[in-house]
């Protein structure tokens, strides 16, 4: 079997999405360690499915905070699962990778393929058979996230096209990223300053602009509870 595109191909066609996508993905789980700040029991408390769910759920929310609106991206949910289509060629959909080549320990992905974690369904099946249903016409990308050993820090960032047991990878960097301000009840953003976002280990995207970057400063009344601060929502599944 051949893969529908190349990995040169989609970093073309994509090039000025991939700092968005990247930022989704990092603005993610940078809401789930806030939360953490929040109540540090969480970590003890949240399954490793639980987390995945939550941080997917950020993720999620970035997503439609990015695209929605973007000229050429379509976002759709109607399947269950956040679905982005861009310029009518390619669809993706995010996930978090499971570790099994000891990439949490890596720091290049290199030839090692990249596998999803959850269930496997019908539906995901198709998806990584590029044959989802309505969309076989679109090249079925995945973009996720990959923990160090500790699952403290984000290790890779990466987009996978996978058909049959082949697979391309495109790597994205990690520590810079492009999104929505990440706030809570009783915080306050600081002011947007300047940062790139690229591929990891490549040439630099044509007219590739610098997109906004930010830290977050978490401020709470002097008695305030943690009860005033919302509590993530537990999954059934891991996403």
């Amino acid at each position: 079997m051949t893969l529908p595109t190349t990995r040169e191909e989609a970093r073309q066609t994509l090039s000025s999405q991939l700092p968005k996508i990247a930022g989704c993905l990092e603005q993610g789980w940078d809401r789930w360690k806030k939360l953490l700040e929040l109540n540090s029991e969480y970590s003890a408390i949240f399954s490793n499915r639980t987390r995945a769910g939550v941080v997917y759920d950020f993720i999620r929310y970035e997503a439609r905070s990015v695209f929605d609106k973007t000229p050429d991206v379509t976002v759709s949910e109607e399947r269950g699962f956040l679905l982005l289509t861009f310029y009518e060629r390619y669809v993706l959909r995010f996930k978090k990778f499971r570790d099994t080549k000891g990439l949490s320990r890596s720091d290049e992905i290199g030839d090692r393929k990249l596998h999803t974690s959850g269930a496997a369904t019908q539906q995901s099946l198709d998806y990584a058979n590029q044959v989802l249903p309505g969309m076989t016409e679109l090249t079925h990308l995945v973009a996720g996230y990959l923990l160090d050993e500790a699952g403290v820090e984000l290790k890779h960032l990466a987009i996978a096209c996978t058909l049959g047991d082949e697979q391309w990878v495109l790597e994205l960097e990690v520590g810079v990223k492009e999104g929505t301000m990440i706030s809570f009840p009783g915080e306050q953003p600081v002011e947007q300053g300047d940062t790139i976002v690229r591929p990891k280990r490549d040439a630099k995207i044509p007219g590739q602009q610098a997109p906004g970057d930010h830290e977050l400063i978490k401020t709470r009344d002097e008695g305030q509870s943690d009860s005033a601060y919302p509590v993530a929502r537990t999954v059934s599944e891991e996403r």
